[in-house]
């Protein structure tokens, strides 16, 4: 499972605006003394609403303009059950007009619920889909069976908000197939598409068509971890594998000895890696470098918003471009068996 980069966009609003009645209610039933804080944010303001257990229950009401994607913070009191409740539990749902319901308060293991509301009883019915696909092994059958019954929640749900915010952070994690996303998005109602969020996915499908499959590889420059200025184009003529990884992504650090097994396989048949570090501190960075014994080239301009990632449109690590000797991308964000199928699809015996 990938890291995703930014955690924080998962709080950003999702917002269709509401033509009626705005008011909603909150109400649950809970034996445990807590502090009930309905938290989000509309038009970069932040909003609150806060309600304390009165005879075993919490009821918040308010109005809301449209519907959005909020949380639910939940501080029990010193007499409250910790160990069911921690505190500081946060819990992600849609905030919407009408009456929400909110079951499970007691004991987050079972799963806080909210129903009652059209984006809450779909993101519900999506959710139990998914559970049932639990059962099936974990690894890329059940990743391929949740990825299509996500597409199919999406076609049969083109004015949804779930269904963007499933297009938008399950189908899009990475760098992902346009082939399939983009017609997904297109297929969604002009309300989302015109919204804020449709038009900044619409920037997102601009950046990705530069680095599909079959596009040039964007020429960047960085410095290794000699503070040599390397260039993209200094590989042209070979075979280079794009790395984009971090010391701190555990993902990446236990997919390099795989890296380490291939470059080991195919570097005397004109491949290399380029690595491209998203790391802020250098020492983290030579440390993680010298523990996972990398040999090929590593660079990183150390910025929080690397250059090399921004060109890239690279959301979550780790993520990999596979260019050819003419500097054209001929496969991307492939990982373990797929990567080292490919490499031998294109470097194998013959080559």
């Amino acid at each position: 499972m990938k890291i995703l980069i930014s955690l924080l966009t998962i709080l950003l609003p999702f917002i269709l605006r509401a033509q009626v009645n705005n008011n909603y209610t909150i109400e649950g039933k809970t034996s445990n003394p807590a502090t009930f804080i309905v938290q989000y944010t509309l038009d970069g303001k932040a909003f609150k609403n806060t309600a304390e257990v009165k005879n075993g229950e919490i009821k918040l009401s308010g109005s809301v303009d449209g519907k959005l994607q909020a949380t639910l913070m939940i501080t029990p009191s010193e007499t409250g059950n910790a160990k069911d409740t921690p505190m500081g539990t946060m819990v992600h749902f849609w905030l919407e007009p009408g009456n929400i319901k909110v079951d499970n308060l007691d004991s987050i293991q079972k799963g806080i619920q909210f129903s009652g509301t059209i984006l809450n009883d779909e993101t519900n019915e999506l959710s139990r889909a998914k559970m049932a696909l639990a059962v099936l092994p974990q690894g890329k059958q059940q990743d391929d069976a949740i990825k299509a019954l996500v597409v199919k929640f999406i076609r049969a749900h083109p004015g949804s908000l779930v269904s963007f915010t499933e297009l938008n952070y399950t189908l899009s994690r990475g760098i992902p197939d346009l082939a399939l996303v983009e017609p997904l998005f297109n297929s969604l109602s002009a309300d989302i598409k015109s919204s804020p969020m449709g038009l900044e996915y619409q920037k997102k499908l601009i950046k990705w068509r530069t680095v599909d499959i079959e596009s040039m590889a964007p020429e960047f420059t960085q410095p290794d971890q000699f503070g040599k200025t390397i260039k993209l184009s200094d590989y042209k003529g070979r075979y280079v594998l794009i790395d984009f990884w971090a010391s701190w992504c555990h993902p990446c650090r236990d997919e390099n000895p795989n890296l380490v097994k291939q470059y080991n396989l195919y570097k005397n048949r004109n491949f290399t890696i380029l690595s491209v570090s998203l790391d802020e501190r250098k020492e983290d960075w030579l440390k993680a470098i010298k523990e996972d014994k990398l040999p090929w080239k590593q660079v990183s301009d150390l910025k929080r918003n690397n250059e090399a990632k921004v060109k890239y449109g690279v959301q979550s690590i780790p993520d990999n471009f596979l260019v050819d000797p003419d500097g054209k991308i001929i496969a991307k964000n492939l990982r373990g068996e797929e990567l080292n199928k490919k490499l031998a699809e294109v470097l194998g015996k013959g080559h």
